[in-house]
């Protein structure tokens, strides 16, 4: 009507109401027929567009008339087609989220096919809208006739990280990265992120998809103290320290008075790590099995026994070249009845296992160093790991391969011990030289090297690796040990009277696993960045780094950690959350995708540096419909306790009513044919929504909790790039706004 069309308005008043309408009746263009669409339509006259919304639409309502649901989805729909037909109009069909029923895809994109229960209560309303859908695209098809079908349902930023396990181990990496690895936005299986419950409490939830969307909010850089920052969309949320808890507000409501959640402690799948395969390391690295050997005692004799069926096996790897290049083929394998040494590709294509006391090396000429074929796990080796991030170097270079390690003569020599104990390994020892140079110690192989690499420190990588930060926390100890025993301050007053510990390092990607790390402990430590010089060596010249200082924890030594720690913080606390007052908040440019975790039930993850990131209602909705906005907010405005069906954790997609008009005029003004999602992809659990109406309406109405329905689904979110890329369309209400407008009519109502 605002742009000046002619609109005419059918419906038997089922479930609307005059009162909706009758501000519209003195407007010009608009006229009223009271009639039922199910039994027949005509209008008079041209017309340009028909769009069928009749329907019951609340799970009340569909239950009472499930009848009159289904007759309205079929032969209402047939109807009015048939109308549209006649005038040659386009034909709009409001459609619904109920079409996917109780998804096992998560969000809904167009093409998934739904997962509905036909002879349910639901089924009706379920059935009636993918009839009527099926029923309009074969008069597209078959008549030609123009049509729209619209599903009304009721982010962090690409170079942003996060925090995950797969299913293999723990991982850390920007949400891009993730993105390209997987191949886009999809479902997940057997992933799991930190989360949070309502009281704070810190868990391993499942997620189960990663959503991405392009984006054309404006987008912000949010830092807090202890030095922990997210780069997000403005139309995300962040939690801030409520009066009963987290509560989820949009970053473009921030300020500097907000105080937000960052994660204190995490849970995350434990995987303990027993042995490394130091062949499947060798073949990582692109070799070939025949490139390395293996020995154990016997071992010689054993191949030689089958020597005719090794030769044969070689045999078929060598093209002649020689009238002798037979003899070519017996030299090694006599060679190797001699020494014990042989390839391990011999030994597969023999059927042969390795021994477990077998020590393997690259088959080179000369003398080269070996390695246990499985390396053990050992608490011990844990720590040499940990102290190699904090003071080891790497060379790989075609004829010298080592790792060295710089420290106090006594931890290189603990150091020593454990590379001749737990590898086999020589190790070449530097004296330190006073005021010159620190004790220093040289490991040299070629192998190693691999090994380390596919350990997770590949081409010395200063990181902490996500099968280490994984480990229980009985054997994460000694890797931080290590690492605070060479990069930990181990004198002055801060150590001596056990003030704080502090760490350094020049990676920002050490410094973000370290934060992961002390997390896993439940401590929470200030990162803050610096800068030094060497004035005797570089002069002026500045060299940057990051400091990590954990301050006030008891007990001091992370060796007794796993046995449970005491932080002495600032902040307010609520369960493992720790609530960091926000410093600064700065727009930076969007990426050109933007990326969430669906985690149903909780709807929050890690992000950045720690920080935790985060149905269609509205005005002249009837009273107590059975739909969970128009109920909450009754109840809480009469003082009733708030009715929840099962636990609270199922999701739903709320979007307001004036966004989903502009959807609406966007699709049916459009050139796109075939289902598109409108709704509000921001999911809420419904105990969210339940605690938002509470303060909105400020009731002291309590919750409490009901069997869930049959077919009740529990999850419900659009993905709508489609609206977002081909209509423009995204909405722009947030729920807390929407709900104090829905809210502010109700109370006017209650009050007639």
């Amino acid at each position: 009507l605002e742009r000046g069309d002619q609109v005419v308005c059918l419906d038997n008043l089922s479930t609307g109401a005059i009162a909706n309408i009758e501000h519209l009746f003195a407007r010009p263009g608009f006229t009223f027929n009271e009639c039922n669409v199910s039994e027949y339509v005509w209008v008079p006259g041209p017309v340009d567009g028909v769009l069928h919304f009749a329907s019951p639409a609340s799970p009340k309502d569909y239950l009472e008339m499930p009848i009159q649901t289904l007759k309205v989805g079929s032969l209402g729909t047939h109807n009015t087609l048939g109308l549209a037909k006649e005038k040659g109009a386009r034909y709009f069909l409001a459609s619904t989220s109920e079409v996917y029923g109780d998804p096992k895809v998560h969000p809904q994109q167009e093409t998934y096919w739904g997962h509905v229960n036909p002879v349910g209560p639901r089924g009706v309303y379920d059935e009636a809208k993918r009839f009527a859908e099926a029923m309009t695209m074969a008069y597209h098809r078959y008549h030609g006739l123009d049509v729209r079908i619209v599903r009304i349902f009721n982010s962090i930023l690409a170079d942003e990280q996060v925090l995950y396990d797969d299913g293999v181990e723990l991982r850390r990496e920007t949400v891009g990265e993730l993105a390209e690895r997987l191949g886009g936005s999809r479902a997940l299986d057997g992933y799991e992120v930190p989360a949070f419950e309502q009281t704070g409490r810190m868990r391993s939830a499942e997620t189960i998809a990663l959503e991405g969307h392009p984006t054309s909010a404006r987008c912000f850089e949010v830092r807090t103290r202890y030095g922990r920052s997210i780069r997000v969309t403005g139309d995300h949320s962040l939690f801030v320290e409520g009066p009963d808890g987290p509560v989820a507000k949009p970053v473009t409501q921030l300020t500097a008075d907000d105080r937000v959640a960052i994660a204190r402690r995490i849970e995350v799948p434990e995987r303990d790590r027993h042995e490394i395969d130091v062949v499947a390391a060798w073949e990582e690295a692109g070799n070939d099995a025949w490139s390395i050997c293996a020995r154990w005692p016997g071992l010689g004799e054993a191949v030689w026994a089958r020597r005719q069926e090794l030769f044969d096996h070689m045999a078929e790897r060598r093209r002649p070249t020689t009238k002798t290049w037979r003899n070519g083929i017996w030299t090694p394998i006599i060679a190797m009845r001699r020494s014990d040494w042989v390839p391990v590709g011999a030994l597969r294509a023999l059927g042969i296992a390795l021994a477990p006391d077998a020590v393997v090396r690259p088959r080179a000429a000369g003398r080269t160093a070996h390695l246990p074929a499985h390396i053990s796990v050992t608490d011990e080796l844990l720590w040499f790991l940990g102290l190699y991030v904090a003071e080891g170097c790497y060379q790989d270079r075609p004829d010298d391969c080592f790792i060295t390690l710089s420290a106090d003569t006594e931890l290189m020599e603990r150091a020593a011990k454990v590379v001749d104990r737990e590898l086999g390994l020589h190790v070449v020892r530097s004296r330190a030289i006073e005021g010159q140079r620190a004790a220093a110690i040289f490991v040299h192989s070629k192998l190693l090297l691999r090994v380390m690499d596919a350990i997770g420190f590949d081409h010395g990588r200063k990181r902490i690796p996500g099968w280490i930060l994984g480990l229980p926390l009985s054997r994460l100890k000694w890797f931080i040990e290590g690492y605070r025993e060479g990069d930990g301050v181990h004198s002055g007053k801060k150590f001596v009277e056990a003030i704080r510990h502090e760490f350094s390092t020049v990676s920002e990607e050490l410094k973000d696993d370290l934060v992961v790390a002390f997390a896993r402990f439940g401590i929470l430590p200030s990162v803050g960045r610096y800068s030094s010089t060497l004035t005797h060596k570089t002069g002026d010249r500045r060299y940057p780094f990051w400091r990590l200082t954990v301050p006030r924890v008891a007990p001091w030594s992370p060796l007794e950690w796993d046995g449970g720690v005491e932080q002495t913080l600032q902040s307010p606390v609520t369960g493992d959350l720790v609530w960091a007052r926000v410093t600064s908040i700065e727009e930076v440019e969007a990426t050109p995708l933007v990326y969430d975790f669906s985690v149903p039930g909780l709807e929050n993850f890690w992000a950045g540096t720690g920080v935790m990131a985060h149905n269609t209602y509205g005005e002249r909705m009837r009273p107590l419909d059975g739909r969970v906005v128009s109920n909450f907010i009754i109840q809480a405005l009469e003082g009733k306790p708030i009715t929840i069906y099962g636990d609270g954790s199922q999701t739903r997609s709320f979007c307001y009513v004036d966004d989903e008009v502009r959807g609406l005029l966007a699709l049916f003004d459009s050139d796109v044919v075939g289902p598109v999602n409108v709704g509000n992809p921001n999911e809420f659990t419904v105990r969210e929504l339940a605690e938002i109406v509470i303060e909105v309406t400020g009731s002291t109405s309590e919750i409490i909790y009901e069997p869930l329905p049959v077919d009740d689904p529990t999850q419900r979110k659009p993905d709508i790039t489609i609206a977002r890329t081909q209509l423009g369309w995204e909405p722009q209400v947030q729920l807390r706004e929407g709900i104090e407008r829905t809210a502010a009519y109700f109370r006017g109502i209650l009050e007639k």
